[in-house]
């Protein structure tokens, strides 16, 4: 068996004090630090918003992809495409 020890550290303070402290609306952890109090997630992801995800597929268009390489690539009809 092969154990493998993550050690978390505060992004405030580089402290490795730090202790859990409930969960926020999106069900992520939450963390406390105990030497300097700073609260909140240590590990954020990478969210795509819908407004990123446009923003993306509008550039495509823009640089002479074509409309059905777009929709298949992003997953969506071209009427959406189209009103880019």
């Amino acid at each position: 068996m092969i154990a493998i020890l993550v050690v978390y550290r505060c992004r405030n303070c580089d402290s490795q004090n730090i202790i859990k402290n409930g969960h926020n609306a999106s069900g992520s952890q939450q963390y406390v630090c105990k030497d300097c109090g700073k609260r909140g997630v240590l590990e954020t992801e990478n969210v795509v918003t819908p407004r990123r995800k446009r923003n993306r597929f509008c550039l495509l268009i823009m640089n002479d992809q074509s409309l059905r390489g777009v929709e298949h690539t992003f997953g969506v009809s071209r009427p959406t495409l189209v009103s880019c």
